[in-house]
Parts: structure tokens; C-alpha cells; sequence
């Protein structure tokens, strides 16, 4: 019996053929190009560079970049590791940290924004819908990164918008990124990779983009804290009226939870903005303590922040319902002129605005 001879079947793998030579392509070009003249070693790593104290070349840069390139345009999982070691590379070598081609181990600038993020300008024409479409985000998520409650926006504000789907979220003192993984989605991996955060790490003030990520309920812009039950309650007023005008009585409120005392003003403060930490302290001490957590404390009120004095023993806080078109603010508290428990709903007029810290 004659054997027959197989025939090669060139179209079925004609289609995997470009991919193979790519790769075999990508191969060579680390295998070679990654020798260095005084040592055998091939491997690009930024670690082993810095670590064994090499010289990086030009021509290795450019290798880094053709890594990048095909990796990203095989969507390979380790396209994103790839690309920012490239950026890292380049980045040290345009600052002047690799003088005569030699990779030093790092240090880069803290920079307020990442490459993950892009500051932009609102111009004649531009809308929240436009911006998110041009990004291809969503209005939520360019209004969670900038604290905007709605999507009005006016030429040349600035605007930091997530490069990809996700918010941008701007470093407390102290964070890690695992704690900012835990609160508010995404993967360590991820936040490192697109926010070229190999070497430098996170550190407070820095705007970074969290990949998918999204603010709880309670921290968004437009959450308003729903009001407790309350027990009708007679309210006698007495003492001076001279921060306080138009003054109703919402009612006894009891049940409020959270950490600071029942009953007292820290209560009512933490309860409408539970995204500010539990450890203020007293009222006198919230506004130094708000600002070295990371939050912006300064003397102009808005809708939703927290007023503060230190007047008195303890000190007192409230919240901040609305700014009046007279420069006045309708404001709730607890515990003021000392009815623990009481809440009232009052305007505190122009003229005394500005004696009080808001906490932002």
C-alpha cells in the first residue's frame, strides 16, 4: 500500500502566522538590543537597571517603546506594566536623571496630576455631555472628580478629567493605596500602571486616576443625608439673636449614630457629611484638623459645607444648607445656645459670614 503524503495546510494557520513572527519579532529585538557591552544580562527591567547600576542607551529607550507599542497593539495583559516603564524610562532621561545614558535609581518630581488625568480648560462651546464624550466618560464621573453637583460649567474653568472610565481622586495625607482600593474600587496594579506610580508612590495632594473606580453614595456632591425622625419639641429661645435670624425649629432628633457625642453639634455636623473622619475632636478643633486630613477649610461658605468657630469652650459646627443671593446662609445645627438634641434651621446674615472657617 502506497502511503499518502500530507499535504501542509497553509490557511489554517495562516492567521496565526502574523502573531507568531511579531512575537518572535519582539523577541529578538529585547534579546538583542538589551546587551550591554560589559555585561550579558537581557533583561529591560527599570529595577535590575537601577539596582546593578547600568547604562541605559538610547537605543533602549527606543527598544522599550517598540515593546510598548506591539504589546499594546496585541492587547497582551502586561501591555499596560510595559507602557509605563517606557514612560518612566523616557521621563528620567528628558529630566536629566539618566546623565551621559545612565539610569539612576529614581526620584521622581511629585506632580499634581497624573498622566491618567488631563486638566482641561472649558472653552466657547463646551459642554459636560461634549467633554465626557470627547474622553469617553460619563458626566457623573467628571462631576465626582471636580465635587460639582450638577453639570453647569462656564468658560475657563478647569476641569480634571479621567483619561479612562473611572474618577479622579485627589491623595489624603497619609493614604495608601490599598486603603484607596478598599473605599473606592479598582486594583492596586491598575492605579500604579496608569498613574506611573512604580517609583514615586502616592503622596498627599496628588490627583490620580482610579480605573473604574466611583465615590460612595455619601461622598458624592449631590447627596444630601436624608433627615431622622424627630420628636416635636418647644423651643424657648433666649440670648442674642445676632448670628441668627429666622430661626425654625425642625425638632428633637434622636438615633443619629456615628461617632461623636449624641445630642451635641459634631453629631449633626458628621451626620450630613459622614464622608469628613471620625476624629475631629471637638468642634474647636475641626477645621485644623479637616485641613491637615486633606481637605480644602478656607473662609467663603458653599452649600454643603460644614461651619466652624472656635468661640466658645468646645468650640461649634454646623452645616451649611445653601448660599442666599444677599451673601447670607440658611445653616442647620444642633445643640446651639446649649438644647442638646434640638436642631434648628436659621440664616445667618451677611455681616457674619466670614467669622466662621467651612470645611469643604
Amino acid at each position: 500500500m502506497t502511503k499518502r503524503k500530507r499535504k501542509f495546510k497553509f490557511d489554517k494557520y495562516s492567521k496565526v502566522l502574523p502573531y507568531a513572527l511579531i512575537s518572535i519579532v519582539t523577541l529578538v529585538l529585547v534579546f538583542v538590543g538589551s546587551m550591554y557591552k560589559n555585561d550579558g544580562s537581557l533583561n529591560l527591567s527599570l529595577d535590575v537597571f537601577a539596582a546593578k547600576d547600568y547604562h541605559v542607551s538610547v537605543d533602549q529607550i527606543s527598544e522599550l517603546y517598540m515593546v510598548a507599542d506591539l504589546s499594546d497593539a496585541l492587547s497582551l495583559a502586561s501591555a499596560s506594566d510595559v507602557a509605563s516603564n517606557y514612560v518612566v524610562a523616557t521621563t528620567m532621561y528628558d529630566a536629566g536623571q539618566a546623565s551621559s545614558g545612565k539610569l539612576e535609581k529614581p526620584t521622581l518630581p511629585n506632580i499634581a496630576a497624573s498622566r491618567g488625568v488631563v486638566e482641561y480648560v472649558v472653552t466657547d462651546g463646551d459642554t459636560m455631555d461634549t467633554i465626557a464624550s470627547k474622553y469617553g466618560v460619563t458626566t457623573d464621573q467628571i462631576r465626582w472628580s471636580n465635587g460639582l453637583k450638577t453639570t453647569d460649567i462656564s468658560v475657563g474653568d478647569t476641569l480634571y478629567v479621567p483619561t479612562k472610565p473611572g474618577i479622579v481622586y485627589t491623595v489624603k495625607a497619609d493614604e495608601t493605596i490599598e486603603e484607596i482600593v478598599d473605599k473606592y474600587g479598582s486594583s492596586a496594579t491598575e492605579i500604579i500602571a496608569l498613574n506611573d506610580l512604580e517609583v514615586s508612590g502616592i503622596s498627599e495632594g496628588m490627583k490620580i486616576l482610579i480605573k473604574d473606580g466611583t465615590l460612595p453614595e455619601k461622598e458624592r456632591p449631590e447627596y444630601v443625608a436624608p433627615r431622622p425622625t424627630y420628636t416635636n419639641y418647644s423651643y424657648s429661645y433666649s440670648g442674642s439673636s445676632y448670628t441668627r435670624q429666622n430661626i425654625e425649629v425642625l425638632g428633637r432628633f434622636y438615633g443619629l449614630g456615628g461617632r461623636y457625642v449624641a445630642g451635641q453639634c459634631t453629631q449633626w455636623a458628621w451626620y450630613n457629611r459622614q464622608d469628613l473622619p471620625s476624629n475631629l475632636g471637638n468642634a474647636a478643633t475641626w477645621a485644623s484638623r479637616a485641613a491637615a486630613a486633606g481637605y480644602r477649610v478656607d473662609r467663603t461658605p458653599s452649600a454643603g459645607a460644614i461651619f466652624q468657630t472656635t468661640a466658645g469652650w468646645y468650640g461649634h459646627v454646623g452645616y451649611v444648607e445653601g448660599v442666599n443671593a444677599d451673601g447670607s446662609i440658611t445653616i442647620t445645627e444642633m445643640n446651639y445656645n446649649y438644647q442638646s438634641f434640638v436642631v434648628i434651621r436659621a440664616t445667618i446674615p451677611a455681616s457674619a459670614v466670614g467669622s466662621f472657617y467651612y470645611i469643604h
